[in-house]
């Protein structure tokens, strides 16, 4: 390579590690604020999902039930950008892993879920496949709004999603935010899916007296609450790939220094051969000067 060709590639070298320092430290900055939010809602969301199970089983004991037309739907949350390291093939590795053999209903959300199960060709075979794109990863009030006007006839809501478990380690888990079951929020194995989903009801017989009645508390969790569970695992997912976006650019930064390492090597080394080969021509022209003389 010329000093020139190594200069380019020096220079872009320069380009990618500033980009990848840029998107670290906005990483960094969202983390901060969205960790807080997480850590302090997610003891709610579990408690309200709790209550909600409860309320339910409350329901079927007293022989109230609202019926819906539709049995189960499976939603995966992934992302519509980039550069979030692996994050989005675990997570749907999972999705696929662990909804293969249920009949469900499925809503791929984001783009990464899209063109994967576009570009899948064995994946055909599920069938029931809704396509979602929101404007970014995070719906607005009227994205989240329709959202939830397509799973609220579902009997059963499971959601996939990536959680961050440390800054360095991200883990694919499901909700069921129907409280259909009272869930253990973590990775399950694949096989114990097609039977009993997410076994564990409260075994405990609470006495409750409620105001308004049964009936219309139940119609309230399975409007208002869904809305609320279902917002709250989009958090959970945002915290997850922003951490997994942070230590993907960490990463790229490491490499554009060993880049940048490598070609400062290969000038000098260059520059050094140039200065030899100088050096050999001068002398080469000296002793033919001394020869005519």
């Amino acid at each position: 390579m010329t000093i020139k060709q190594i200069e380019q590639a020096l220079e872009e070298g320069q380009s990618l590690k500033q980009i990848a320092q840029a998107y670290s430290e906005i990483a960094n900055l969202k983390i901060k604020r969205i960790r807080g939010e997480v850590e302090r809602n997610r003891i709610f969301f579990q408690e309200i999902s709790g209550v909600y199970a409860l309320i339910k089983k409350l329901a079927v004991k007293k022989k109230i039930n609202i019926v819906k037309p539709k049995k189960l739907i499976s939603l995966v949350l992934t992302s519509n950008y980039r550069f979030y390291g692996n994050i989005n093939s675990d997570l749907l590795d999972f999705f696929v892993a662990s909804t293969k053999n249920l009949p469900t209903d499925r809503i791929m959300l984001g783009k990464a879920a899209i063109e994967y199960f576009r570009a899948s060709k064995t994946l055909s075979h599920l069938g029931n496949l809704k396509e979602v794109l929101l404007k970014t990863d995070e719906p607005d009030g009227a994205e989240l709004t329709n959202l939830v006007n397509l799973i609220k006839d579902y009997n059963q809501v499971l959601v996939f999603y990536s959680s961050m478990k440390s800054l360095l380690v991200q883990i694919p888990r499901v909700s069921d935010i129907t409280a259909t079951h009272t869930p253990s929020r973590s990775q399950s194995p694949p096989g114990r899916w097609p039977n009993g989903l997410l076994p564990g009801e409260q075994s405990a017989d609470f006495k409750f007296i409620f105001e308004p009645d049964l009936a219309k508390i139940l119609a309230f969790f399975d409007s208002q609450i869904i809305t609320l569970l279902l917002e709250g695992t989009f958090l959970e997912s945002e915290l997850s790939r922003t951490a997994s976006r942070f230590i993907s650019m960490d990463q790229a930064e490491t490499e554009a220094n060993k880049y940048i390492k490598e070609y400062e090597k290969l000038k000098a080394y260059t520059k050094r051969n140039m200065d030899n080969n100088t050096i050999l021509e001068n002398f080469a022209s000296m002793a033919a000067l001394r020869k005519e003389s």
